[in-house]
């Protein structure tokens, strides 16, 4: 059955979500199964960037143009296990899968030059260390961010994920920001043109030149506390 643009809602990556009884921070990322093509956490990050993996039967079903709303309190939101780590990738071991979680996605972050601080102009092992930030996400999962590039079937990036149309928790639309010549600005891809999606990475299965005639969706940008 088809599914009509009234049963269909509208994630935006880096929107602000509030619970029952008010806001809470902003919706940092999606996590998905990628074979069922359906949602099934919200990663909600907070005014102090803590990360916390909600189940999306939270989701509450909003009119368009209303903020991501979740049907649980403040505190129960706070409740949840944060997902966020960090570690000196060089002065210790990279993340690795546990077998119960898998690596979502990852953000390094520059050091300040040691060569500065009390250790001299030399330290042994400080060169070749970065900081790197990183989610635990349910095994076999994929996790994607407003920053996720998206690849058209010739292997060309023609831009970033801006968020997903779904209907209850099945995605219909991976929503590009495209950034080809003459087709600028938010676009509707439907998901059965989309032939992989992995964490940070959505592949499709349509050219550049198919991207053209996909309909546009209006794209705002909003503040991440509005």
């Amino acid at each position: 059955m088809k599914t009509t643009a009234s049963e269909t809602m509208r994630l935006r990556l880096d929107r602000p979500v509030q619970c029952r009884d008010g806001k809470v921070g902003r919706l940092a990322d999606v996590v998905i199964a990628p074979r069922e093509r359906r949602v099934t956490h919200l990663v909600v990050e907070d005014r102090g960037g803590e990360a916390r993996l909600v189940p999306v039967e939270l989701l509450v079903h909003e009119p368009k143009g209303r903020p991501t709303s979740l049907s649980c309190s403040k505190t129960e939101l706070e409740a949840l296990e944060p997902i966020r780590s960090f570690t000196y990738v060089g002065l210790e071991e990279p993340p690795k899968n546990n077998g119960q979680t898998d690596i979502g996605v990852e953000e390094a972050i520059a050091l300040p030059s040691f060569a500065d601080m009390e250790f001299g102009a030399y330290a042994p092992g400080f060169d070749d260390s970065y900081g790197v930030t990183y989610d635990r996400i349910p095994h076999g999962s994929a996790e994607l961010r407003r920053t996720s590039p998206v690849v058209s079937v010739n292997g060309g990036e023609i831009g970033h994920v801006e968020g997903f149309l779904v209907a209850g928790a099945l995605v219909t639309d991976v929503v590009l920001e495209s950034d080809l010549p003459g087709r600028k600005g938010a676009v509707a891809i439907p998901i059965t043109s989309v032939e992989a999606i992995e964490t940070d990475r959505v592949t499709l299965s349509v050219s550049e030149e198919g991207i053209h005639t996909l309909p546009a969706l209006r794209s705002h940008r909003f503040p991440f506390f509005a």
